[in-house]
């Protein structure tokens, strides 16, 4: 799903997955020994739940922007401009609307340049045709667990991850994916 030197997007609804889609795509990076970076513009990263999902925290660059989009979008273009990144991720979070056509395509030029893969994960598309990879990610089913008879605890997320668009192969297929809580 990553590919250096591509904008991917992961887009879906509040709990559909996306994020632990992102926090996954961290661990495989940082699990190998890369270096990955993570622009957080809400605050939602869970850094003892990143640790349990994979990710060497040793080995990611937690940006926190307060809320504030400007300051994640200007992150994430100096991040992907350095070296030494394998992933540079940007979770713009609920709140998120479409880039300006300059904004998105001035991250697609930057990116392109260097080995990094730019990952961003929100509730809709914001780069447009920027992107090389779009993904929709939509919760089918989710799993409990615990004592007594009514389980209290989430042990499994069940989404559909469905390509929305795809260069260098057909858009519109849909696989099922699992998560571990």
């Amino acid at each position: 799903m990553l590919t250096p030197g591509t904008i991917t997007e992961i887009v879906g609804r509040l709990s559909s997955g996306r994020t632990s889609l992102l926090t996954a795509c961290l661990g495989e990076v940082t699990g190998r020994g890369a270096i990955a970076a993570l622009v957080d513009v809400d605050g939602v990263l869970d850094p003892a739940s990143a640790a349990r999902a994979g990710v060497d925290l040793a080995r990611l660059l937690w940006v926190r922007c307060g809320g504030r989009r400007d300051t994640g979008l200007r992150a994430a273009d100096l991040l992907v401009r350095c070296p030494g990144f394998a992933l540079v991720g940007l979770d713009l979070g609920e709140a998120a609307t479409p880039l300006s056509h300059t904004t998105a395509f001035r991250l697609r030029f930057a990116v392109e340049r260097t080995a990094a893969a730019l990952l961003i994960a929100s509730r809709r598309r914001v780069v447009g045709p920027a992107a090389s990879l779009v993904v929709e990610i939509a919760p089918d089913r989710l799993e409990w667990s615990g004592p007594g008879p009514v389980p209290t605890r989430l042990a499994r997320v069940r989404a559909h991850v469905r390509v929305l668009r795809a260069r260098a192969s057909r858009a519109g297929v849909v696989s099922p994916l699992g998560f571990c809580a």
